[in-house]
């Protein structure tokens, strides 16, 4: 049996983190560190994203979900943004962090082999739904930390 081998796409990866950074700006333009902007998508489901820290050529963003009261479907993230490049990427989803480019499979954590790839376009899904349908929220300050 021949084993299939997974290459990885660099030019896609680097055209949905390019698309990723574009999406970012223009939810939260000035990406000053402590900026937060909160969303309302759909009538019971809240995303908030966060500028964690920002030094001079990159940032980083905790983008969170909550999706009411149940709390399994809540999800967060953490995304590096190079402002110099720019490009976002994640560099956690929910409780993992830092995931290969390519994975050989199986393997212990049961990541797909193009985990990394998958949580980039994930992203991008999740952005690209926020600025179609989502509602700005003035109160971010009501929004509960997971």
């Amino acid at each position: 049996m021949v084993k299939s081998v997974y290459n990885v796409d660099l030019s896609a990866h680097l055209a949905e983190c390019e698309l990723n950074f574009v999406r970012l700006c223009r939810l939260l333009p000035r990406m000053e560190s402590g900026d937060c902007r909160a969303f309302a998508v759909g009538e019971r489901s809240s995303v908030r994203v966060k500028v964690v820290e920002r030094t001079p050529y990159t940032s980083l963003l905790e983008i969170t979900q909550q999706q009411g009261s149940l709390e399994e479907l809540n999800s967060r993230m953490s995304v590096r943004v190079y402002h110099d490049a720019g490009v976002a990427e994640v560099a956690s989803f929910a409780n993992c962090n830092r995931v290969l480019s390519k994975h050989s499979y199986p393997n212990r954590q049961m990541h797909q082999r193009d985990e990394k790839q998958q949580w980039n376009r994930f992203l991008g899904e999740w952005l690209e739904h926020c600025l179609d349908q989502g509602r700005s929220e003035m109160q971010v300050e009501e929004f509960t930390a997971l």
